[in-house]
């Protein structure tokens, strides 16, 4: 099995087999090990004991924003996940969207990735490339999404889950710059002013363990005149953690307005 770090180990322990429904994604999410990410993921628990929670709503909320973004636009064929990591929602994507072609990239683990996803039987690896690459590199990241058969001239959506806070607005223009996306689902963390108190101490503890496990020096947040205002792109629906959990269960046990979440995701409209 494939040994994942911690803080990657981490979030699949979250979000466990509540997030992916395809049968090929369930089938390469069993040939990891989580065990890298128990202490990390028990401390989290100490802090707030349903953290999960914001992870299946944020799993949820970048799926349903990308099958809208799909939806909406049937010219969109090409699919980019920056920082995809080892998780499987690449694999999620082409097993309900057959026509799409989806490009991972990430700094490391792609190739062991790409090895790893073809015991699975049931994935075309023709839909799907595992590119490692520095996503402050736009030039290195231009040359391998092209060499992987990535078309510049065709429709693309990017997909930032889980990697906005430890980027900065500069590096995420200049990944927007050369992928010129026709649409963007962006994944943040708010900024304080925009989460209640006592739930932004949740976020500061849980971050700051991360942090640390990534040497992280700092935390990137944003709210949405950042957004549009760093990327010149427009906001096109926004949902909240209340939104997610609304949409997601019917309820509001754990976000009762949009306050009570620290994680927001939005749909953009690029410039193509």
């Amino acid at each position: 099995m494939l040994k994942l770090s911690s803080t990657s180990a981490l979030v699949l322990l979250w979000a466990k087999d509540k997030c992916y429904r395809s049968q090929n994604a369930k089938d390469y999410l069993r040939l990891l090990d989580l065990s890298s990410g128990k202490n990390l993921y028990e401390e989290c628990f100490k802090i707030w004991q349903f953290y999960d929670e914001v992870i299946i709503n944020r799993k949820f909320g970048v799926l349903d924003l990308t099958n809208k973004a799909l939806f909406d636009n049937a010219n969109i064929l090409q699919i980019v996940i920056a920082g995809a990591g080892l998780d499987a929602l690449g694999i999620e994507l082409i097993s309900f969207h057959p026509n799409i072609k989806v490009f991972e990239l990430d700094i490391e683990n792609m190739e062991t990735k790409s090895e790893y996803v073809s015991k699975v039987e049931g994935i075309s690896q023709s839909q799907i490339s595992f590119l490692n690459a520095n996503l402050q590199n736009t030039q290195e990241i231009f040359s391998k999404l092209q060499t992987s058969g990535w078309n510049s001239l065709k429709e693309t959506l990017l997909i930032m889950e889980g990697i906005s806070y430890y980027l900065t607005p500069k590096t995420i223009q200049e990944l927007i710059e050369i992928i010129k996306p026709k649409r963007m689902v962006f994944e943040f963390l708010k900024q304080k002013e925009n989460i209640i108190p006592e739930r932004t101490k949740i976020a500061d503890r849980v971050f700051g363990l991360i942090s640390h496990q990534c040497d992280c020096s700092e935390i990137v947040r944003y709210d949405y005149s950042k957004i549009e205002n760093s990327f010149n792109l427009p906001i096109l629906t926004k949902r909240s953690m209340r939104d997610l959990e609304l949409k997601r269960t019917g309820k509001t046990k754990y976000f009762q307005n949009k306050k009570s979440g620290w994680i927001d995701i939005c749909l953009l409209k690029g410039k193509l």
